[in-house]
């Protein structure tokens, strides 16, 4: 990718301005879907609206081309039949355009007309430096510029994590997950048919992006594999990849290329690849959420040495067998350790690893057993498992006394939430707190299903306190973090 064109990205990201070719009012069209989405998102450049047939959309007022607009334009969003775009994208090189974003479909994927199409559009932009992502996109977002152009409309947060998708529709899924989850999202990018600009080139962008610290791509095939593979290793060594491979199975490659014209290779050579690039490949979408909350809100662990805190004994064993079988170590405690730890439970405690608080009601012990841990040098992350969630189980005990006995207070019962709630809070702020006091990750599994989501950031914070659904899904990550560490530490000491 020439340096011109490397620039003009920055622009797509970032743009000044912008304008929506097939911009329209009309409920559920792409003109309608990108257009209005722009508007709500309080993108705070300048927009303008193209449609020959419309005087305005949604108040503003449209132009019959990209040429009728006398200031600059820097991006363009197409949403116009196929046919029509190979003049729109002409107009926009003649007009020094620097990004167009092409969301109609149409093009390499329905065949051979289709793809003599798509050359004609990626040659006229290649000729002009523009930066073309698509066709057949999905659209982008860009939390930093307040832009979110994308045919559904999730507003994530800001934060450190970049989405690479080749499938539009995952991609939003993914998306609309990690703001539920409380995820921070540095960038969307659903590339479509890749005419142009591809995974590889994104790559090397995101590498230079100073928001960007994860990366997370979902791809189906890749055309320049060692390309790919040189541009990976090189951007892994400073920011974790997260891949997950679509067309694992023969179905699934046929699936692939029915939508976007892609033919991915085998799933194993590709594996092989992101292995020796030291690239983390998935197996499933919901994991690129969990490793996206865990590399981008933890602090990274030296080993792999677990400490685990308890809520009950039971969850304690099979986190245990989790950590064994994920390749973490749990190692036993020593007696000083044991003794600091002893201090704040009673005496029938567990002594040992795992920590049973044995159900203390004490508030103040498991962050107690768990800065016990941090301070020990035997351990490099700490498992927090059931002070999260306990919100939930009080919200039915109350629920379930309002019910037993109605003359109780509500003034008593809505203390009792009050305190559940407070004590939440003040566990989660506790939890980030030692996290940047000794620089290890603790991570929280949830006693009940909550609606919070995973990610609980702190104000003023560089941490956030993580809390999964369950021990394997905790572990699971924890185990993928110590594996990118040893994969990235023997890679640099080969370089």
């Amino acid at each position: 990718m020439n340096r011109d064109v490397f620039n003009n990205l920055k622009a797509l990201f970032n743009p000044k301005s912008l304008a929506v070719i097939g911009a329209s009012a009309s409920f559920g069209k792409w003109g309608q879907l990108i257009f209005s989405n722009i508007l709500a998102g309080g993108f705070a450049g300048r927009v303008y609206a193209i449609n020959p047939a419309q005087e305005s959309v949604y108040g503003v007022k449209t132009s019959k081309s990209v040429k009728d607009i006398s200031d600059p334009v820097d991006l363009v969003f197409i949403a116009t039949p196929a046919e029509t775009v190979p003049s729109l994208v002409q107009e926009c090189a003649d007009r020094r355009v620097k990004a167009i974003v092409l969301i109609t479909s149409g093009f390499s994927e329905t065949g051979e007309k289709g793809k003599e199409l798509e050359r004609d559009v990626a040659g006229i932009c290649a000729k002009s430096d523009i930066a073309l992502i698509g066709p057949n996109t999905m659209g982008i977002i860009a939390p930093y510029a307040s832009l979110f152009a994308t045919g559904t409309h999730s507003r994530p947060i800001k934060g450190k994590v970049a989405f690479v998708s080749q499938s539009g529709n995952l991609g939003n899924q993914l998306i609309h997950w990690a703001t539920k989850h409380g995820i921070g999202v540095s960038l969307f990018v659903g590339t479509g048919n890749e005419a142009l600009l591809g995974c590889t080139d994104l790559l090397e962008y995101l590498e230079e992006d100073i928001n960007t610290e994860i990366i997370i791509l979902y791809l189906e095939g890749v055309d320049e594999g060692r390309r790919f593979l040189d541009t990976a290793a090189r951007v892994n060594l400073k920011k974790p990849i997260i891949v997950l491979k679509g067309g694992r199975t023969d179905a699934g490659r046929i699936a692939a290329a029915s939508h976007t014209g892609s033919m991915g290779g085998r799933d194993e050579i590709f594996r092989a690849v992101c292995r020796q690039a030291g690239l983390l490949n998935v197996w499933v979408p919901t994991e690129l959420l969990d490793l996206s909350a865990g590399f981008s809100c933890l602090p990274m662990p030296r080993g792999n040495r677990v400490g685990i805190v308890t809520l009950g004994g039971g969850w304690g064993v099979v986190t245990s067998d989790e950590c064994n079988q994920r390749g973490l170590v749990i190692p036993p405690l020593p007696d000083e350790i044991i003794e600091a730890v002893g201090r704040h439970l009673p005496p029938f405690w567990s002594k040992g690893n795992p920590v049973d608080l044995v159900g203390t009601t004490d508030p103040r012990a498991p962050v107690a057993a768990v800065e016990e841990l941090l301070k020990w040098d035997g351990v490099d992350a700490v498992i927090g498992l059931g002070i999260i969630g306990r919100l939930e189980v009080v919200r039915l005990l109350v629920d379930s006394t309002r019910k037993a006995d109605p003359d109780i207070r509500e003034e008593f019962l809505d203390r009792v939430i009050g305190f559940a709630q407070n004590y939440e809070t003040e566990y989660v702020a506790s939890m980030v707190e030692l996290m940047e006091r000794y620089e290890k990750p603790i991570l929280g599994v949830t006693l009940a299903q909550t609606s919070e989501g995973t990610v609980r950031p702190v104000e003023g914070r560089r941490y956030s306190g993580v809390f999964y659904q369950t021990p394997e899904n905790a572990v699971n990550a924890l185990a993928r973090m110590v594996q990118y560490q040893r994969r990235v530490g023997y890679l640099r000491r080969s370089s």
